[in-house]
């Protein structure tokens, strides 16, 4: 019950800067649920399906020391994900420490990101709670520390900062190697195309080249000829081959339908069309490598991460209030949908905290 009694808060907040037009972009607020989040994340024990798993790896690590045969556990990770877990250990030798270091990390890069880019801070958190936080706060942390430093560079991406998106992308992929993704988006940001047949038509390729197997083929082609460089990527096509379900796909054709539609309009601000432009082609991608279920939808999910500033740039440019509350109770519809989705896992459930073991 407390994740939906966090989420009903967030939303009720956001029904009510339908008509306080102050409480949309309220930098307090804004902080207080950040806060909030950052201490549900941080307290949390045992929760999630990767907890488990950070868990022994901080044990396993050895406090940082100049020592000349000081060395990391043989499962690697992310060389500055592994010296901060080092100085962490050093510093606290408690894993209580390690996940609100990195819970910290990851709120402060959404927060600054969501201030600076948002034009609804509630509605931003509301779509990032339901959606993100769970699953990157709670399971794939690396993955999710670099997602907000991704929202953090969008600014940057937007201004077409090149060098500074480029030492954001090579220093966060330290952490984790999706990191070079946010240069990604950088060099596709500059990509657009005038009109919404062309991005029906690119949407249904994909489509068909998925249903077909080509995209199978060619992944797996790639995955072969480079399994001496990244051994993982053939590993990934191994052993996480599963075609997309109905509820995946569902998800996201409900939301890059509307966008396509409106687009005309939308595309009339700079700033959505950079940003549209780095979505659409997080989905083609997850369309086209389909039966790459796993890999593909991580992949995904870092570019579907924009639906925290896209949605907003949407809802704003509706004209009237009545407007306003259907698209919010649409969202709202949506977002409880995804969260209880996503949330059916024993790893959530009961909730523990940190004070329970003490």
């Amino acid at each position: 019950m407390l994740y939906y009694f966090i989420g009903i808060i967030i939303l009720f907040l956001s029904f009510i800067s339908i008509f306080k037009i102050e409480i949309k972009k309220s930098g307090l607020i804004l902080i207080l649920i950040c806060s909030l989040l950052y201490i549900i994340s941080s307290i949390r024990f045992n929760i999630g399906t990767d907890y488990p798993y950070y868990y022994l790896f901080f044990e396993s690590v050895k406090p940082l020391t100049f020592h000349p045969n000081y060395s990391f556990p043989s499962n690697y990770m992310e060389p500055m994900f592994m010296y901060t877990v080092a100085i962490l250990k050093y510093l606290f030798d408690s894993p209580i420490f390690f996940f609100s270091f990195w819970s910290l990390i990851s709120i402060t890069f959404f927060w600054i990101g969501i201030k600076r880019e948002s034009e609804n801070y509630i509605l931003s958190l509301f779509i990032l709670y339901c959606i993100f936080y769970h699953h990157y706060f709670f399971n794939t942390i690396r993955q999710g520390v670099v997602m907000g430093i991704f929202i953090y560079s969008l600014t940057y991406i937007i201004n077409r900062q090149t060098y500074k998106v480029l030492f954001i992308s090579l220093l966060s992929s330290l952490i984790h190697s999706s990191g070079l993704f946010i240069f990604l988006a950088y060099m596709v940001s500059f990509l657009s195309l005038k009109s919404r047949i062309s991005y029906i038509l690119l949407l249904l390729s994909s489509i068909v080249i998925w249903k077909s197997g080509l995209g199978e083929k060619f992944f797996t082609f790639i995955a072969l000829q480079f399994q001496d460089v990244i051994p993982n990527l053939y590993m990934y096509v191994k052993v996480f081959f599963y075609d997309h379900n109905l509820v995946q796909i569902s998800q996201r054709l409900l939301l890059i339908i509307p966008l396509i539609y409106f687009y005309p309009k939308l595309s009339e601000d700079h700033k959505f069309r950079k940003l549209f432009s780095i979505y659409f082609f997080g989905t083609l991608i997850y369309f086209s490598f389909g039966f790459f279920g796993l890999f593909i939808t991580r992949i995904n999910m870092f570019f579907r991460i924009l639906e925290i500033i896209l949605i907003p740039i949407l809802y704003e440019r509706l004209k009237t209030k009545n407007q306003q509350i259907l698209v919010q109770f649409c969202i709202t519809i949506w977002c409880f949908t995804i969260m209880s989705w996503l949330l059916y896992k024993d790893a959530y459930y009961p909730f523990k905290s940190i004070f329970s073991i003490f």
